[in-house]
């Protein structure tokens, strides 16, 4: 195998182990944010009908959810932003009443989701530059044993030159 080859082959490893770091680096900070944030999530039970609130740390626990959304296109300044809007949104909790884990309909979540839009996109943008400084240093890096990598090849393909050029000349004399 070719050593350009293997140094290719390991950057491209180490590009992607870095981007799948950064990406649940991202998801871990967003969850933390969001217990952090102190939102109540007020939630109705499906089973019983009862009511009740949770935590932000009760819902970033729970990971099943069913939801019915639309998204709408609106001009926000210059741009257009594509925003969701829930028209359901259910997750398992741990309903009072039951006594068990029961999908609730969270009530507020249009609220709670643009309340959590600017520290989303804030933490999107943190990690993405993470992502970029160090896949620009991982190539920084890499391209240091691929210059000599290239240096070698180069002076292998220059020898096998000479030496077709030396046979040349003996076989037709010149």
């Amino acid at each position: 195998m070719d050593a350009r080859f293997v140094i290719t082959l390991i950057m491209g490893i180490l590009l992607l182990i870095w981007v799948i770091f950064c990406g649940i680096q991202f998801f871990r900070s967003c969850a933390e944010m969001t217990i952090r944030s102190g939102l109540t999530g007020h939630v109705k039970c499906e089973k019983c009908g009862t009511e009740y609130d949770v935590t932000a740390a009760e819902f970033t626990k729970s990971h099943m959810s069913r939801s019915r959304s639309m998204t709408r296109t609106q001009v926000d300044g210059a741009a257009f932003v594509n925003r969701r809007t829930y028209t359901y949104y259910a997750k398992k909790f741990f309903c009072p009443c039951c006594g068990r884990k029961r999908y609730a309909q969270v009530l507020n979540i249009n609220e709670l989701s643009s309340q959590m839009e600017k520290p989303g996109i804030r933490a999107g943008i943190r990690w993405l530059i993470f992502m970029i400084a160090g896949g620009v240093i991982i190539m920084a890096v890499m391209s240091i044993p691929m210059h000599f990598a290239n240096r070698a090849a180069e002076q292998r393909a220059e020898e096998m030159r000479q030496e077709m050029y030396e046979e040349m000349k003996e076989r037709y004399g010149l």
